[in-house]
């Protein structure tokens, strides 16, 4: 009966030994590459490409900060109204990704990229402007008060893009967080100012400015317009691209506190894309809720 040698053993145990050395040096360098951040499959998802968990952070953030404006500033108007934004708004994330996957493999490029584990460069959708699509359409009912908006954007635009000019650098950073505090509280008197009843009247201060305001005719045709799918997504595509060029301004940005809060530019193509798509996004999910649908004005 044959017998096997110490030395036959011993080969065979290095055998095996060599091999779950190679094994485990391979899986090293696979997941080395995958969780690497410039390649990768596990880190074009992980990294952003399609996913990343930094999303979901912006998202509720973004979203706070989003409705809590929107309901300061009377850009909602109805409880009903507020829950289809939310409704949207809870939505937008896994569009978004679905979306831009869907973009990424349908570009011959990007696609050979994101197959080989590497994430595109070249951003073509953000996530930041999509969602002002969702809550832009309500601007209408915000300036229906329009005296306060006026009064508050002439402060600003004078304190800080006008009167640094003219200033020392020394005074030009409290200059203009002096106008932004100055502007908000023109805003907050005017509107509010009449319910605090040891207040003189924001109309015998501010005159116009308190008193100013669009009919309610206005109101309800500015409204169908932004939110018509002829002209709303190109309207909020129009605003989102002012906004991005007015908030990266240098006279804005060379604050230390402010600059933290706001965006950095975009492109105007990922812009006006974005925002678009949002505000058509909104707009569907208005028509499956409330069986309406407006194609113009």
């Amino acid at each position: 009966m044959p017998t096997v040698s110490d030395a036959d053993a011993s080969s065979r145990a290095a055998r095996f030994v060599d091999i779950g050395r190679r094994l485990r040096s391979s899986l090293d360098d696979l997941l080395s590459q995958e969780f690497s951040y410039s390649s990768g499959h596990l880190a074009a998802i992980l990294h952003g490409c399609l996913f990343a968990p930094s999303i979901l952070t912006f998202w509720f953030v973004n979203g706070v900060l989003d409705f809590s404006t929107a309901a300061a500033v009377g850009a909602v108007a109805t409880t009903a109204g507020l829950q289809i934004r939310l409704f949207a708004y809870v939505l937008l994330v896994p569009v978004f990704l679905l979306t831009r996957l869907t973009v990424h493999l349908a570009h011959p490029v990007h696609r050979a990229q994101v197959l080989s584990g590497s994430c595109p460069t070249t951003e073509l959708m953000s996530l930041d402007w999509v969602s002002l699509g969702i809550l832009a359409t309500g601007l209408p009912l915000a300036i229906q008060n329009f005296g306060p908006w006026v009064g508050m954007n002439a402060v600003l635009l004078v304190g800080i893009f006008v009167l640094p000019r003219v200033l020392s650098p020394r005074y030009r950073s409290a200059a203009k967080l002096l106008a932004i505090a100055a502007g908000g509280a023109v805003f907050i008197y005017a509107t509010y100012g009449g319910a605090i009843s040891f207040l003189p009247a924001p109309a015998s201060v501010l005159g116009p400015v308190a008193t100013v305001s669009l009919t309610d005719v206005t109101t309800e045709w500015l409204l169908r317009l932004a939110n018509s799918i002829a002209f709303g997504p190109p309207l909020v595509a129009a605003f989102g691209v002012a906004m991005n060029h007015i908030l990266t301004r240098p006279e804005l940005r060379d604050l230390p506190v402010i600059r933290r809060t706001l965006p950095h530019r975009d492109s105007d193509q990922v812009v006006a894309a974005s925002a678009a798509f949002g505000t058509t996004f909104y707009l569907i999910i208005v028509a499956a809720a409330t069986g309406e649908v407006v194609l113009l004005p």
